[in-house]
């Protein structure tokens, strides 16, 4: 803001001070008094307080001569005390010219220093407003990228919540499996284990088999020798007719002994068959357990 000069009656009051005190009212002693104030704005003020100071006034009339020369001496008297006042006020102006000139090259010293300073403090300011606006773009640079990176944040944040999601959907589909997986590797276990109680059957089965097969290929040759047997019985009894009881005797005994001989037979055929329909069930039941483990593997 800028500073309020002295008014004209702060001067007026000053120089009527001064003169009354009597002392030359000047710009330096008014300023002194005063301890503020533009010299320029002193001046105008004190120029306009001197222009309304009253003047001696010439007066013209018809005088006695012992008074006009006592006027005239009066007159002369007061010429020379305006001239002496004249003067002092030349010299006064001069003084406050000097005065004046020397504040003026003291303020163009001054204004050249501010204009110095002014252009110094522009280019600072031009230099800080460049710096300031580069700061800015910076700033906005840096929001922009800070914006950018709270996005990509945010949206890391939505993917790592929908990857959380996603694994515990999984984990718990994973548990799932797992209890299924051990619901079936113990439906294959006992589908193994019977299995190999089959196959183990199968095997008794077979083996039972084999040995009532044995005993009727025993069964039959021993058939085939009592047969053979009976036949060189019977030749032996047509040849030998004197042998004929002992023959009979023989062939009764044979007789019964092929009689027990096709009992044992007959036996172990019903045997055989038995163990042929076990072997049957066996296979049927290792059928359906293959089965079972192939749709269950599927």
């Amino acid at each position: 803001m800028a500073r309020e000069g002295v008014s004209y009656e702060q001067v007026a009051a000053v120089a009527d001070a001064l003169v009354g005190d009597g002392q030359q009212a000047t710009i330096r002693a008014i300023r002194e008094r005063l301890g503020t104030g533009s010299p320029n704005t002193i001046h105008r003020h004190l120029s306009a307080w001197r222009d309304a100071r009253p003047q001696m006034a010439a007066v013209v009339a018809a005088l006695p001569d012992a008074l006009t020369a006592a006027i005239a001496a009066e007159i002369a008297k007061a010429a020379s005390t305006a001239r002496a006042e004249v003067e002092g006020r030349l010299v006064l102006a001069q003084t406050e010219a000097s005065e004046l000139a020397a504040v003026g090259e003291i303020l163009e010293g001054e204004r050249d220093t501010l204009a110095e300073q002014i252009g110094i403090l522009t280019t600072e300011r031009d230099r800080e407003a460049a710096t300031a606006a580069e700061r800015a773009t910076e700033l906005e640079r840096q929001g922009q990228e800070l914006q950018r990176e709270r996005s990509a944040a945010e949206a890391a944040r939505i993917e790592v919540a929908q990857t959380r999601n996603k694994l515990e959907n999984q984990a718990e589909k994973l548990t799932e499996q797992q209890a299924l997986i051990a619901q079936l590797r113990a439906q294959l276990e006992l589908e193994r284990q019977g299995r190999i109680d089959a196959e183990k059957l199968a095997a008794v089965t077979a083996a039972k088999l084999e040995a009532a097969e044995h005993r009727a290929q025993v069964a039959e040759a021993a058939t085939d020798e009592l047969k053979r047997q009976l036949n060189q019985v019977r030749e032996l009894a047509t040849l030998e007719s004197s042998k004929a009881e002992m023959a009979n005797t023989t062939i009764a005994t044979l007789n019964g002994k092929i009689e027990s001989l096709q009992t044992q037979i007959q036996q172990q055929a019903r045997e055989l068959d038995a163990a042929q329909q076990e072997v049957k069930t066996a296979l049927q039941t290792a059928a359906e357990l293959r089965g079972q483990l192939t749709a269950n593997a599927k």
